[in-house]
Formats: structure tokens, sequence, C-alpha cells
């Protein structure tokens, strides 16, 4: 949570954090102590109740900034899952926006509450009825070798009646 009522604010150029509030929000996403390299969510049955209930990808039609967040729970020790998350960008402009927004809902549902985030990467998808295109990166969090095409395979394992989904380094 941001150091006081201030919004965060990132230079639309550089991603870069401007204030208080932005670098708060962007260490906590961060927050590599807590980190783990070997996340994989095809070990769902080891997953406990608080991960297994956390959906893996939520995406809004349109044009906007995605992150793709690791997740954790102290009550579920040795377990993670990635989720991607795409916010309509009029809400969440910025991808730290769009992690403040999955942790926001996770701490407001009883379920979720107490689950620890940090961001793997992020870019951009484009989707429609039946495509999904991801793309790019974020300059705030930067490049992030892999982030995409893994984020094309999460889609593809977890959003019924797509016809394509494709994947790209390339672009802003």
């Amino acid at each position: 949570m941001p150091p006081s009522d201030e919004p965060a604010r990132f230079c639309d150029e550089t991603g870069e954090a401007l204030n208080a509030a932005a670098r708060a929000v962007v260490a906590e996403a961060i927050g590599a102590d807590r980190a783990r390299d070997d996340v994989s969510n095809d070990a769902a049955a080891k997953l406990g109740p608080v991960l297994r209930s956390v959906p893996i990808v939520r995406l809004e039609r349109g044009t906007h900034k995605y992150v793709q967040v690791q997740l954790t729970h102290p009550d579920e020790p040795g377990t993670a899952i990635l989720v991607v998350r795409s916010v309509d960008a009029r809400r969440c402009p910025y991808h730290a926006d769009v992690y403040r927004a999955l942790m926001d809902e996770l701490g407001s549902d009883a379920r979720t509450r107490g689950v620890f985030g940090r961001v793997i990467g992020g870019g951009r998808i484009r989707r429609d009825a039946a495509t999904v295109s991801v793309y790019g990166y974020s300059k705030t969090f930067g490049r992030t070798r892999g982030c995409n095409e893994r984020t094309a395979e999460l889609i593809r394992a977890n959003v019924d009646g797509l016809a394509s989904v494709e994947w790209s380094d390339d672009g802003y």
C-alpha cells in the first residue's frame, strides 16, 4: 500500500516511478526477497485452497497493458502460481496499476487475503472475441525473457473459445 493517500505517478515516456507512492508499489511488486524461480502451475494438486481459488487469467477486451504475477501465500509454503491480468487502460494506465488492482482484489476477498504477489513481467495484450495477441514489455518492470511466451501458454490453457493466441517480444 502506498505510504500516503497520494496517487502513484509514473512517467509516460520511461515508466519510471515519479513519487513515493509509485516507488512503494514498484518495491512491493518486485519483492525479490520472497521470489521463487521454480514456479509451475502444472502442480495444481499441491496447491492449497487459497492459491487454488485464484483465477489464472483475467483479460479485458481491447488493447491494454498486462502483468504476469507470481503469487504465494504464507499458509501454503513451497507453492506458487503464475497469474495474468489485463485491465482496461482507462482504469489502470500503467503496469504497476494493473498489479495494484490485482493485489487490492485479492486483499479484499476473505479467501485470498494475505496472498503475496511479485511481478515477473508484463507487456500488452490485444484481445477480441476469438483472438489474443501478447507483445511488448513493461517500461516500469523491464523486459523479461520468456514472459510473453509463457503468458500466451497460460492464456491458451485457461481461456476457452479462442481461435488463436499469438505472442511476440516486438513492440512496446
